[in-house]
């Protein structure tokens, strides 16, 4: 597609976009302000700056020009194809086998099924296995896991990169743990899709997933990041929409969205705050890991490298630094440890992987100047908001709606949404909103807040 035409396309995403997410909601003022200016200036800056993410998601054979994106269902993953998992199995161990007594290559033979024939009881394929490499199974380890276990005991594992076991074990891993999805995963660069990252406030059918990146509302100064996540070049948005078959969904019923971040032939992906019509964050941990899993798959297919990364908490570890772009107004969630965030390193640039930014200036919806927060610039801007009457306690700006937390002397105070996620945490046992300088995380990242981990540690003191 010339990039005239790409660039007409997503004013066209932009413009239905905005009557989608206005269709619902009471709330349209700040929609009605947006402008020609805004919208091509957002489309052309969108179409350039994520041209190399574009040409990588383009050969995918999932990627939907229309919708800027790539869309993952079940016809792209599938269940475990146990002939294939088989073939790799054997190519593994081949060599072994010629240093095998007959007696020992009937056991590998019984091994083998464990992972080749699930519907099998695997009593004794785990008897043969346990008879030819003691401890390499274990009760509630992965199959992969035991898998290299055994190729461990066999002599033919290697940590060398780029070897063939490498090479064929990571295809083997990738096709026994691979499942077959009832849902789409939209994964856009889509311009649209960004600005409507959070569902329209005040919405008719009631208020769903809705944060500080809803674009009909000035109660914030970070849903000028909408815009700045569109025109930086190494974001995407992962969302999965209420009902895929009605179009419309995808801009105002989104029921989960992830900002990840990923330059072109670098290995490292960034893995955001979940956010999902339960709040994300926790209990989410198993979605968290299903969608990096398409993702990192979809992606080491899309460069034609091995399907093998190493995961970490992203939050003050020394393995990768991801910033923000210079005047990005939107909320950085990546750098709160309570949000769970996660950068995944592939195994072929280990070492020598580079950080990188996310997230760039915004766009004024009205004359489409260059700003770092809110949505109209000082010229443009709305002086009055009737909405806005409750007054936040930290910023000491008036909004919507505030919530409640408690300060460091432990008195109740109202803040604004912006400002709870930014200076107060959630505690996992009391429910209440704490500073984050006085909370605790615990090995699931959950936090406690000073009095609940008293009472946790006096209750461990006592049964002792």
């Amino acid at each position: 597609m010339r990039t005239e035409d790409k660039i007409k396309l997503a004013e066209k995403n932009i413009w239905q976009a905005i009557d989608d997410y206005r269709a619902h909601t009471y709330s349209t003022a700040v929609l009605d302000d947006i402008s020609d200016v805004f919208v091509h200036k957002l489309a052309k800056d969108n179409t350039y700056f994520k041209k190399k993410l574009r040409e990588l998601f383009r050969k995918s054979p999932v990627w939907n020009e229309e919708l800027d994106a790539l869309v993952i269902n079940g016809t792209r993953t599938h269940n475990p194809d146990y002939k294939r998992v088989q073939r790799l199995a054997e190519a593994i161990v081949s060599s072994a086998r010629k240093q095998l007594t007959v007696t020992e290559n009937t056991l590998l033979d019984g091994a083998l099924r464990f992972f080749c024939y699930p519907d099998e009881n695997p009593e004794m394929a785990i008897n043969a296995m346990n008879k030819l490499v003691p401890k390499a199974f274990a009760v509630n380890k992965k199959p992969s896991r035991i898998f290299r276990s055994l190729c461990e005991g066999l002599g033919v594992a290697s940590n060398e990169a780029g070897s063939d076991f490498q090479r064929l074990y990571a295809q083997f891993a990738d096709e026994i743990s691979s499942r077959k999805i009832d849902f789409k995963l939209y994964v856009s660069l889509n311009p649209a899709h960004f600005i409507t990252m959070s569902n329209p406030k005040q919405d008719k059918r009631g208020d769903t997933l809705t944060s500080c990146h809803s674009f009909n509302s000035t109660s914030y100064r970070y849903n000028n990041g909408c815009s700045g996540y569109a025109r930086d070049e190494y974001s995407f948005i992962a969302f999965v929409a209420a009902d895929p078959k009605n179009p419309e969904t995808l801009n105002n019923r989104k029921t989960m969205r992830q900002i990840f971040g990923y330059k072109p032939g670098n290995g490292v992906l960034l893995q955001s705050r979940l956010y999902n019509t339960s709040g994300g964050t926790y209990g989410a941990q198993a979605d968290m890991k299903l969608y990096r899993d398409l993702i990192q798959r979809e992606i080491s297919a899309l460069e034609g490298a091995v399907n093998l990364w190493q995961t970490y908490k992203y939050h003050n570890n020394s393995h990768c630094i991801i910033g923000t772009g210079e005047g990005f107004g939107g909320y950085a969630d990546w750098f709160y440890s309570d949000f769970d965030t996660r950068i995944s390193i592939r195994k072929d640039h280990a070492e020598d992987y580079q950080s990188f930014d996310l997230g760039n200036y915004g766009l004024c919806i009205e004359c489409g100047r260059e700003i770092s927060a809110h949505l109209y610039c000082t010229d443009c801007e709305v002086e009055d908001d009737e909405d806005s009457d409750e007054q936040c306690d930290e910023c000491e700006e008036y909004f919507e709606s505030t919530y409640p937390v408690y300060d460091l002397d432990g008195a109740s105070i109202r803040v604004c949404a912006a400002c709870r996620n930014q200076y107060y945490a959630y505690c996992h046992e009391c429910g209440d909103y704490h500073p984050r300088s006085t909370m605790t995380v615990q090995e699931d990242g959950s936090m406690l807040c000073r009095n609940c981990q008293a009472a946790h540690t006096q209750e461990g003191e006592n049964a002792a």
